[in-house]
């Protein structure tokens, strides 16, 4: 057996960086996203959307208003998913008195990944010009990476809370993901935001689910110790339904985002 990184063969590290090897069910739990957001939208209406940049994946959906403002960068393995299916924690934010941004950018790979995190980064400097500089930012999965990446180059953000994420991308140029995302070893190096915390300007709480697979909870590990960071461990819960409980106020999650915007 070759290791190809840490104690992992070929197979293992990519079955590490494949959640559905993990959680079966996975689109399962992502159509509830969907069908939780339609039936937020059924109470609060359509969102506003406007533009942020020249392409047409360059998006926000904006949900109430407020002096502030809680941005959302959605997961999906850099190649799934849209800020469609992000409205389901929108109530609870908009209650605490703040705007709910759903930021829709371009999937892999139909762009690569420095023009993804561009557009995020993009999305997220608009919503500061025009709706709020009081900002805290959130993401899930991939979106914790791209909203870690932009920590790295925005220095307003006043808070950030990331969930599930991938920090290190070495494991990822390693594995079967690569053949979509596209690393080599300079990307890897300047997108991996846990090599570059000391342009962290902003307090982060990370999270991840008590039942990730190992390398996400060691990510999710690593990147709070160098941070210094409060962690939150979803009980119970998997990758992919942690982030559901940012809907619900009583859960720690959900608090956690309420009290980055008190």
């Amino acid at each position: 057996m070759k290791k190809v990184f840490r104690d992992y063969d070929q197979k293992a590290l990519d079955d590490q960086y494949e959640q559905r090897v993990w959680v079966p069910h996975a689109d399962e739990i992502i159509k509830r996203y969907a069908l939780k957001s339609e039936e937020v939208r059924s109470r609060l209406g359509e969102p506003r959307t406007e533009k942020y940049g020249p392409t047409p994946p360059e998006t926000l959906d904006i949900h109430g208003s407020g002096r502030k403002a809680f941005v959302f960068v959605h997961g999906g393995a850099w190649k799934r998913q849209s800020s469609r299916e992000q409205a389901f924690a929108a109530e609870a934010i908009i209650e605490a008195g703040a705007a709910y941004v759903a930021l829709n950018f371009a999937n892999l790979p139909a762009v690569t990944l420095p023009e993804m995190a561009g557009q995020v980064r993009r999305g997220i400097e608009w919503v500061r010009q025009n709706l709020s500089d009081d900002l805290v930012l959130c993401g899930h999965s991939s979106g914790a990476h791209l909203a870690a990446c932009a920590l790295t180059k925005l220095d307003f953000v006043r808070k950030a809370l990331v969930v599930s994420g991938v920090y290190d991308l070495l494991p990822v140029r390693l594995s079967a993901r690569n053949e979509y995302v596209r690393l080599d070893e300079r990307l890897e190096h300047e997108y991996s935001p846990i090599r570059h915390v000391d342009k962290i300007r902003c307090p982060v709480t990370v999270a991840w689910g008590e039942k990730e697979g190992e390398e996400f909870f060691r990510q999710s590990r690593e990147f709070a110790e160098k941070l210094g960071a409060p962690t939150i461990i979803g009980k119970n819960l998997n990758h992919f339904e942690i982030v559901e409980t940012l809907a619900d106020p009583r859960s720690p999650l959900g608090r956690a985002a309420l009290n980055m915007l008190a």
